[in-house]
């Protein structure tokens, strides 16, 4: 029965509720009040730390991360250019391994490279030839290959495009390695994790202290598959070898079969809560859904019709899941909303519907949000406009850009508003990092020292809340958000002060201590 003393806890309940001391009995917090009234002369001196509720990254990619985490950054400020990229993956620990050893990367964005382009099979065939390379684009939803990846997924020159996806060609018509879009990029995803299950298991194990250096103690998998294997057994599995982070599964709903039952289930640990559907693509790749159109005269990719996100909405309804759907351009949320509006809520413990990464939000959407029947959650990053603000100011008209990443809209909604980090879907080597994200919530500053929307900032109590409170209610993480009686003792201890310090040093912040259940998991 641990007893912790001198701390500065913020207890999650709302925005201005401290206290310094708190008992944890059986996992659970039992007692929440003051330093004075401690009496136990075993008690843990935090010696004044700030102490949050464990962080929760609603919405995130922990098989992408798994493999990130021993794979190659391809961003920027060590890759910037394609010659980079290949002196780079020419470092990996996979580089000379055996012919089945993939030599992995992450994060390009070609409009970053001095280049200007996404490198090619041909790019990649420098630095080999005899061992599959994958490397993902910065937004997750495409990748490029080189030539004995392509030949293991079984692509050639007159292999058809997956729908709602695009094979790459060179002029010859040889496929150039590009694959837009995510029902592309499975092809590649497929043939690599087809092989090396057990080498998953472990990577997903090995991943377990990256999520709790960051103090985050439960995570949403927003791709979950069952092809090659299901996505649950992947994590069961790692479950068995110390992966620690709290899991709530959606899968890919266009994944399901006919005829395929998925149903909730309600452990602590590791459950299903929902599917996941995929409206459009990213902006920073041209793929977002918008009303107007990009510079090159296109309004980006529309993946799910209204017909079809009809289909899983009443699927999500028949089986009592949430319905998580990505929506990036202001097309895609308008037609998430003309949709499901009116529709009544079936969930009755969280949100029915997330709208994931709302990005392009007008007042008239929000208006509509506001009136709405159906009960939403708006789960947005705000790393994106941090990371890849030149890509927005690029591809957004005034207007848009005037509309990206409402956060304080947002949050004054009748929705609820989750921070979260999409993870490793952005140029940035530490792209779940939540003080990253929450600099940029609260000074709506880019990496790059744009501002962006400054009357969109919230404040660091708010934002907080968003990692922590808020998320646990979006996510359906029932035991956790808070620090209070009959919640999980679940919690963090920051090096600094994230209420007092100067905002330009939030993103500075680390995680000095993680506990779970009353039990030290991570020492700095």
């Amino acid at each position: 029965m641990p007893t912790f003393k001198n701390a500065k806890i913020f207890l999650g309940t709302n925005a201005t509720t401290f206290a310094s001391a708190m008992n944890i009995t059986d996992g659970l917090v039992t007692h929440i009040g003051e330093t004075s009234e401690v009496t136990d002369p075993d008690a843990v001196d935090l010696h004044g730390k700030t102490v949050l509720p464990g962080i929760i990254d609603v919405h995130t990619h922990p098989k992408y991360i798994a493999d990130a985490l021993h794979g190659v950054a391809c961003t920027p400020p060590k890759v910037n250019s394609i010659t980079d990229m290949k002196a780079a993956l020419k470092h990996s620990s996979a580089y000379g391994q055996s012919a089945s050893t993939w030599i992995e990367g992450w994060g390009f964005d070609e409009s970053k490279l001095a280049e200007h382009r996404s490198p090619t099979a041909d790019d990649l065939d420098e630095v080999s030839t005899t061992q599959p390379i994958f490397i993902y684009r910065s937004d997750c939803h495409s990748s490029v290959g080189n030539s004995k990846a392509l030949e293991l997924a079984g692509i050639d020159a007159n292999t058809p495009n997956p729908a709602g996806g695009f094979i790459g060609h060179f002029p010859d018509g040889r496929p150039n390695g590009y694959m837009k879009e995510v029902a592309a990029t499975q092809l590649l995803i497929q043939a690599k994790s087809a092989q090396s299950y057990l080498d998953d298991v472990d990577n997903m194990a090995n991943s377990s202290d990256h999520y709790l250096k960051n103090g985050i103690i439960a995570i949403g998998e927003l791709m979950g598959r069952f092809r090659p294997y299901n996505s649950l057994q992947l994590y069961q599995d790692a479950l068995v070898d110390g992966f620690k982070p709290k899991t709530a599964v959606y899968y890919v709903f266009n994944e399901i079969m006919p005829g395929q039952v998925v149903e909730p289930t309600s452990q602590d640990q590791l459950r299903i809560a929902g599917i996941k559907v995929f409206m459009d693509g990213s902006i920073s790749g041209e793929t977002a859904y918008n009303k107007a159109p990009y510079p090159d005269g296109k309004q980006g990719v529309l993946l799910t019709d209204a017909d079809r996100l009809k289909q899983a909405v009443w699927y999500a309804t028949e089986h009592h899941l949430q319905v998580a759907i990505h929506a990036m351009g202001d097309a895609a949320i308008q037609l998430v909303v003309d949709v499901t509006a009116d529709l009544t809520p079936w969930l009755d413990d969280r949100p029915s519907i997330r709208i994931e990464h709302a990005s392009l939000l007008s007042d008239q959407m929000l208006k509509e949000i506001n009136r709405a029947r159906m009960n939403y959650a708006l789960v947005t990053q705000p790393i994106f406009f941090f990371a890849e603000d030149e890509s927005y100011r690029t591809y957004l008209n005034d207007v848009q850009f005037k509309n990206a990443y409402r956060i304080k809209s947002m949050l004054n909604s009748n929705a609820m508003m989750a921070l979260s980090s999409d993870a490793p879907c952005t140029p940035w080597e530490e792209p779940d990092s939540p003080f990253v994200g929450i600099y940029a919530a609260v000074t709506r500053t880019a990496a790059n020292n744009d501002i962006v929307n400054a009357d969109e900032a919230i404040t660091v109590p708010e934002a907080v809340l968003a990692y922590t409170n808020t998320g646990a209610r979006v996510g359906g993480f029932t035991h956790n958000g808070q620090l209070r009686p009959g919640y999980a003792g679940d919690f963090v201890v920051l090096d600094q002060d994230i209420f007092s310090v100067p905002t330009e040093k939030i993103k500075d912040i680390h995680v000095e201590q993680t506990w779970m259940a009353g039990e030290k998991v991570y020492q700095k």
